[in-house]
């Protein structure tokens, strides 16, 4: 049997458990950019490739200190309802006069910036290194129309009490709005790609067991099976024959959505993100 501890797998609480010898965690579910900076850190385990199939998930996702279990994406978000016409792009976003009303944005930098930058016209294959400056200066005009999310259930709940008319979210607290309620949908075009991913705290409690767990989570079986529950998107590419049109539909990494799609460098922010975010803080508190 697996034992869940939803409380979540801040990295704080990692490095607590492992500074203090007493961890009781196996596995981890969080970002790729925290498994590389917990790596780093040696506050995790490398994952053992002689029992984790790392062909199982497809290229990039399978990385030293963490294995990409499921994806998602940031996607621009809207309510059809208020909206004369459909937003298509980050360059939409900006654009207050064809499409007046609040936006919503995370207050976490990831996937932020990116969409910012996309809007002034940024290719996607120059966006990093992120030029800060140049996003801050597209983005400052658009403070007073915009509210900063903390919480995927928050940036729901904006939409349904109709406090915005776009925003940039979590394509799978997109579709769980969409299925609420069909006036709320998403375009892909532009979306930004992440991958979540195991990891292993130094000196977990089940020691090497834990990697075959990790390796049968990989199955795409189970993995559909969260994506149809959650509309977490399967790292196995094998997951793909088995879906339905449906499926396929709300799935990040589905060659439909992934084609204008853009990777998120987890290895970017492994190496900035901290101090990326207190300067985002800073900046949109003003």
């Amino acid at each position: 049997p697996v034992v869940i501890d939803g409380a979540g797998p801040e990295t704080g609480a990692i490095r607590a458990m492992v500074d203090s010898k007493n961890v009781t965690w196996d596995a981890t579910d969080g970002g790729m950019t925290d498994a590389l900076v917990l790596g780093k850190g040696g506050y995790v385990e490398p994952i053992d490739y002689s029992i984790v199939d790392k062909s199982l998930v497809g290229d990039g996702l399978a990385a030293e200190f963490g294995i990409c279990n499921y994806t998602y994406s940031n996607v621009l978000a809207y309510d059809s309802k208020k909206l004369s016409t459909a937003p298509a792009s980050w360059a939409d976003f900006f654009d207050l006069e064809k499409f007046p009303g609040k936006r919503t944005m995370c207050k976490w930098i990831q996937g932020q910036l990116e969409a910012v930058l996309l809007a002034d016209g940024v290719k996607a294959e120059d966006i990093y290194p992120l030029d800060v400056d140049r996003a801050f200066k597209k983005l400052e005009p658009l403070l007073p129309n915009l509210i900063f999310w903390e919480s995927g259930a928050q940036s729901q709940q904006l939409f349904r009490d109709g406090e915005v008319v776009m925003g940039n979210i979590w394509h799978t607290r997109a579709n769980l709005l969409r299925k609420e309620n069909p006036q709320f949908t998403w375009t892909w075009n532009n979306n930004l790609m992440f991958a979540s991913a195991w990891s292993v705290p130094k000196g977990n409690p089940a020691g090497k067991k834990v990697f075959d767990f990790i390796n049968s989570s990989m199955e795409p079986e189970g993995q559909i099976t969260l994506l149809r529950i959650m509309g977490n998107g399967p790292s196995n590419p094998k997951a793909l024959a088995l879906m339905t049109e449906d499926d396929k539909a709300v799935y990040s990494l589905a060659p439909e959505n992934a084609k204008t799609g853009l990777k998120i460098s987890a290895a970017y922010y492994a190496d900035n993100e901290a101090a990326l975010q207190n300067k985002f803080l800073d900046f949109i508190s003003r």
